[in-house]
């Protein structure tokens, strides 16, 4: 995360005192021009991005050290003053230019590699490749939580979700879907083991996808901050000087897309941390920069990337953005956009959420989605800890909307999107530990009480991972008659989930009975779901920026844990 002073948008720090690179003393050595600049004294940070091809400047560029930004000039020429704490200068990439990318790994370099040293002047020249024509239509993929921390986690990353992403891609891109793919993780690549940083790196690396490389961006989560560093900034290094700057935007089409580090570590202690959700000031101020370069923003989209859910926001703790951490300030900037979606993962579990106090310009509120996990439950199994599996979500863009999308589960059809129980059902595994929808149970080494719901009761039960509250619906179809099923209102876990990972996964603590509301049901007529004939289950999603429609269906009950597979 970034800390610091922070200047406006193309302003110079003039920030004194110590610093890790320096004294408060300004640059030594000159540079009197580049391209047909003057390099004005004093300014530490200089550098020409210019065209691949015509090997001309480009004007225009918003250049940053993650606290001040700047834009070139006419000439193609950036110079500022580096603030005390910057690592990197770094550019935003034009939507009409290819993202650049590190000729050994593959993954995106709009950043400096060299050392900054504020008490000299820093030259770094950018070259960039024009697109024979602006994607107004890609695609983003959403990868939430790796989160390997053993040599073994590593392997499933690699050899589970990279080919199914892969495999996926290729598949769609040949029948003309899913073109100009480009791919962030949402945080938590490391589980605070430091020793797996360059393994993931490597796994991330060289993602081959038809002719071309997938673009794969990160995010960092509050376990990659490193809890042997001292302070906050320091506890990012190994994100840093392995994957580049944790604050920074670059633009496709019509989508400005920032991704941020929201994870305020408060204290380390050598072995883990404690943090605080949301952004300092300086953050704050670099992001309102940052958008401020945006041109015509009624008729552009934003993303945010971060790794902590905003959703319906806190005082204090690490569970949501905090009030007094600029939670309102952010929101309210996204809202200047034509259309807003925050990409999240942290939870483990996917959950969508609509911020309806804060309507964008398109007539549409900020619509907050948070990822389910590629590792799911810490690569326990082959699910999240609310039961949904494994996988990654596939957002595809035309123009300024979110067109569609789909969460993808790793190894599983894009159809598979819910699961069907009879609520009669009882869960009872090897330890003995039973679980009904309607009562619930205990389990556990903890005695850990898992309430259910009466109301179930002869009832089809259907949890739809990807729902939400208001663009879904769940229909009971017999016989070609559709009756509407009823979201549950009060929060819910998954008793056949809950009842596999503490009778087979031999977990035993609250984190894996988490309780949400992705639930619907509705009686049997006859009574009893295992009696009824001749049935689907459809589920009908509108996608809230383009009212284009998906339709789901299944008529197979959930039997037991079938499907369900421990590590």
């Amino acid at each position: 995360m970034t800390a610091a002073l922070l200047c406006g948008v193309a302003c110079s720090s003039s920030d004194g005192g110590d610093g890790p690179n320096g004294n408060g003393d300004g640059p030594t050595g000159t540079i009197d021009e580049i391209n047909g600049t003057k390099i004005i004294a004093g300014n530490s940070l200089v550098g020409l991005i210019s065209d691949a091809d015509t090997g001309k400047g480009i004007a225009g560029v918003p250049v940053t050290d993650g606290y001040a930004f700047t834009t070139t000039d006419a000439n193609g020429v950036y110079q500022f003053k580096a603030n005390r704490y910057c690592r990197n200068v770094y550019l935003t990439v034009p939507a009409n230019y290819e993202i650049p990318l590190a000729p050994t790994t593959k993954l995106p370099l709009f950043y400096s590699t060299s050392t900054i040293d504020r008490n000299k002047v820093n030259r770094n020249d950018f070259t960039l490749k024009p697109l024979s024509a602006i994607e107004e239509n890609f695609t983003l993929i959403a990868i939430g939580d790796p989160q390997c921390k053993t040599d073994s986690d590593v392997k499933r990353f690699e050899k589970e979700t990279i080919p199914d992403i892969k495999n996926t891609l290729n598949a769609a891109q040949a029948k003309g879907k899913y073109m100009n793919a480009y791919a962030v993780t949402l945080g938590d690549i490391t589980f605070d083991n430091i020793v797996q940083w360059d393994p993931m790196v490597k796994t991330m690396s060289n993602l081959q996808v038809g002719s071309s490389y997938l673009p794969i961006f990160n995010c960092i989560g509050n376990h990659d901050h490193d809890a042997a560093k001292a302070n906050d900034y320091l506890a990012t290094s190994n994100f840093v000087e392995r994957l580049g700057p944790t604050d920074y935007s670059f633009d496709r089409g019509k989508a400005h897309i920032v991704v941020m580090d929201d994870v305020v570590c408060k204290t380390t202690s050598g072995k883990t941390w404690d943090y605080d959700a949301g952004f300092s000031k300086e953050q704050y101020e670099w992001l309102k920069a940052d958008l401020s370069l945006v041109v015509n923003k009624t008729d552009k989209l934003v993303f945010l990337c971060c790794h902590i859910p905003f959703r319906n926001s806190s005082t204090s703790g690490g569970a949501n953005v905090n009030q007094d951490k600029h939670y309102k300030e952010v929101l309210n900037l996204l809202a200047e956009f034509k259309e807003a979606h925050i990409m999240i993962g942290h939870t483990h579990y996917p959950q969508n959420y609509i911020h309806s106090t804060r309507v964008c310009q398109g007539g549409k509120p900020i619509y907050e989605h948070v990822h389910g996990a590629a590792c799911g439950g810490w690569w326990s199994s082959n699910l999240n800890v609310d039961g949904a599996p494994n996988g990654y979500s596939i957002y595809e863009i035309t123009g300024s909307t979110v067109d569609n999308w789909v969460a993808k589960g790793t190894n599983l059809p894009e159809t598979t999107q819910m699961r069907v129980y009879n609520g009669n059902d009882v869960y009872k595994g090897s330890k003995n530990y039973s679980y009904t929808w309607t009562g619930g149970g205990t389990g556990g080494n903890a005695n850990i009480k898992v309430t259910g719901l009466s109301e179930l009761a002869n009832c089809f039960v259907v949890t739809v991972w990807n729902d939400d509250s208001e663009n879904w619906k769940i229909e009971l179809v017999q016989n070609g008659v559709a009756t509407p099923m009823k979201r549950v209102t009060s929060s819910l876990a998954d008793m056949c989930v809950v009842s596999f990972f503490f009778n087979v996964c031999n977990k035993n603590t609250t984190t894996w009975t988490k309780a949400l509301q992705h639930y619907w049901y509705v009686k049997a007529p006859s009574g009893n779901p295992a009696n009824e004939q001749n049935w689907v289950v459809r589920a009908t999603q509108t996608i809230p920026g383009s009212n284009k429609t998906n339709v789901y269906e299944t008529s197979v009950f959930q039997t037991d844990f079938a499907g369900f597979a421990a590590s």
